[in-house]
């Protein structure tokens, strides 16, 4: 184990935890440099979600004016929890689950909780991009299944544009 001269490498040490790792395990690996850092935390920020569905929630909710409520949260609580997940992360070196841990077994529920939420998000991603894949791979086609009426999933008050064009086209 290495040393613990340094106060700030001890600060989270506690050799009567019964939750202390092992010396037998591995060291976990540390950035390279800041750069690296910050360009993994831009890839963890920025997804699908705020590509795809930001503009939408901007226009569902008031255009512009959504953005001012937008922004005051993302101020007051979004910047404020990174920076605390971030920090503690930093601090603990430790993942979701253990870094909670260690700075009080009581809160290992937040790093729990934290996961669970995290399961909900990643399963709605996977549903939003299963929907993608579906559209792009069905644009292949030669005919596309959304260009006309005659689907099994269609009721009978849909309209289908291409018969009625067709229709006038060959009495004219």
């Amino acid at each position: 184990m290495e040393s613990t001269n340094n106060p700030e490498k001890n600060l989270m040490r506690d050799g009567n935890s019964p939750h202390q790792l092992k010396e037998k395990t591995k060291q976990r690996g540390q950035w390279a440099n800041k750069r690296e850092f910050l360009l993994a935390v831009i890839g963890e920020i920025i997804g699908l979600g705020n590509v795809w569905r930001f503009p939408y929630l901007c226009f569902k909710n008031g255009g512009g004016v959504f953005l001012v409520p937008y922004i005051l949260f993302l101020v007051t609580c979004g910047i404020p929890i990174f920076f605390l997940e971030v920090s503690v992360g930093q601090l603990t070196g430790q993942g979701g689950v253990t870094c909670w841990r260690k700075i009080c077994p009581l809160f290992e529920g937040l790093g729990y909780g934290s996961q669970v939420v995290m399961v909900y998000t990643v399963i709605y991603y996977i549903v939003i991009l299963a929907w993608a894949f579906l559209y792009l791979f069905s644009s292949f086609t030669s005919e596309l299944p959304w260009a006309r009426c005659n689907n099994t999933w269609n009721t009978g008050t849909n309209y289908n544009l291409h018969v009625d064009t067709e229709q006038t086209d060959s009495s004219g």
